[in-house]
């Protein structure tokens, strides 16, 4: 799925995976979200994704419509667990656009004086 957010000039994207029923698991307390928002339903936290340079995965929670967002995660889909209630969304590495190290650089014209 390719999400795309746009707000006058500033223009995002980035292809991410579903992984519907599951969860993120994590054996460590690296695993842990670095953030938690509550969106109205999945497509809203894969926008909060977005928002989030750091962001390379999330999880929604679709009775809670709590999305939480993972920035430091080793293997996102070696450490799932089943949940009904929750979709598991990654980032798909070297998909975001603009690239983290440019995404808040615009192009201005040179002026020219005639």
């Amino acid at each position: 799925m390719i999400i795309t957010q746009t707000a006058g000039e500033d223009t995002q994207s980035m292809i991410m995976s579903l992984i519907p029923n599951a969860k993120f698991q994590c054996a460590n307390t690296t695993c842990l979200p670095f953030i938690s928002v509550i969106t109205t339903d999945i497509r809203n936290c894969q926008f909060a994704c977005l928002g989030q340079s750091q962001c390379i995965a999330a999880t929604f929670h679709r009775s809670t419509f709590n999305c939480e967002l993972f920035d430091n995660m080793l293997n996102q889909s070696g450490n799932m667990l089943g949940d009904v209630d929750a979709t598991s969304i990654n980032v798909i590495s070297g998909t975001r656009f603009p690239p983290e190290k440019w995404g808040k650089l615009r192009f201005v014209p040179p002026i020219t004086n005639i």
